[in-house]
């Protein structure tokens, strides 16, 4: 019984101790400076240096190519078939939505989309089959 009383009050002091450190640590929420011990998370990192390759009208050509595909449905089409997720089926309305892009857009957006921490595993297999779906689609709309 003594034992267990002796646990009892060691956990209740290292809790106190443990929430009090924690509580007594002032964090401003509106700061847009991170505290000295938060580290940047790699994916932040990676993401923050590969904005910097591209310039504010880059950015801006980005958006609008981004804008102009209207149908969440053919973004989601043609981002699987590029990365290869699922049974590649290309649709004709898609490939007409796609076209309309323009292929400027249509590969500098997946250039960006493949660059980023997330994709950047896949995009040596990714960004040719981009290519090949732009093809596949000039040819699904001529026929």
């Amino acid at each position: 019984m003594a034992k267990s009383l002796h646990i009892a009050m060691f956990v209740s002091i290292v809790m106190f101790f443990t929430s009090n450190s924690i509580s007594s640590q002032k964090i401003d929420q509106y700061s847009q400076e991170a505290p000295g011990d938060v580290k940047i998370s790699p994916t932040s990192d990676f993401d923050i240096y590969f904005e910097h390759h591209y310039t504010d009208k880059q950015f801006r050509f980005l958006e609008v190519c981004a804008q102009k595909l209207t149908s969440s449905h053919c973004g989601d089409v043609l981002f699987k078939n590029m990365v290869g997720e699922g049974t590649p089926v290309l649709l004709a309305e898609c490939c007409a939505e796609l076209l309309k892009i323009g292929k400027d857009c249509y590969l500098g957006t997946a250039q960006v989309i493949l660059s980023t921490y997330e994709y950047r595993n896949i995009a040596s297999k990714a960004i040719p089959k981009s290519k090949q779906t732009w093809n596949d689609c000039v040819r699904l709309t001529e026929n």
